[in-house]
């Protein structure tokens, strides 16, 4: 097995940290990953002891899903158009991943994986669902009857009517 050494731990330890804004963060990355929620969606950073060590970013968007056909099409044709990420069903779930070189990772490098993987998970997790079946990682939250969440159509729109 490939070790990793204290200094790459504590940079990305620091780097993980300053990313979910100080706060708790696992103090073995390789352990256990660090959770943060998105949405009805949440991502997790674990650090990979690999030639060369490797920080995963991923998300299990979907959990206890059979596989189909047609899941494994849409799998396919999302992968087709998102960057950077990849989609795939394995275990049961669907999880969205990417990985980024733990020597060379920097803040904003960071940020843009976590951000991009979170924006995807949140935004196809329902939909997939919805499709599919399974289960998300958090429930979406109930619609909304406030007047500032409701569209309202105005019957004056276009002024009022001229003869």
């Amino acid at each position: 097995m490939v070790s990793i050494d204290d200094a790459l731990r504590t940079k990305v330890h620091r780097l993980v940290t300053d990313y979910v804004g100080g706060q708790t963060v696992p103090a073995d990355l390789s352990a256990e990953p660090a959770a943060i929620r998105s949405g009805t969606a949440v991502i997790y950073l674990r650090l990979i002891a690999s030639d060369p060590p490797l920080v995963r970013v991923f998300s299990p968007l979907l959990r206890k899903l059979e596989c189909s056909p047609e899941l494994l099409t849409e799998l396919n044709e999302l992968n087709g158009r998102i960057n950077f990420i990849r989609l795939f069903w394995r275990d049961r779930s669907v999880i969205a991943a990417g990985e980024l070189l733990a020597s060379t990772l920097d803040p904003i490098e960071l940020s843009n994986a976590c951000d991009w993987l979170a924006d995807t998970s949140d935004y196809y997790d329902v939909r997939l669902q919805n499709r599919f079946g399974g289960e998300l990682a958090f429930a979406p939250p109930p619609a909304s009857d406030h007047p500032a969440d409701t569209p309202r159509l105005r019957a004056d729109a276009e002024g009022p009517a001229r003869g």
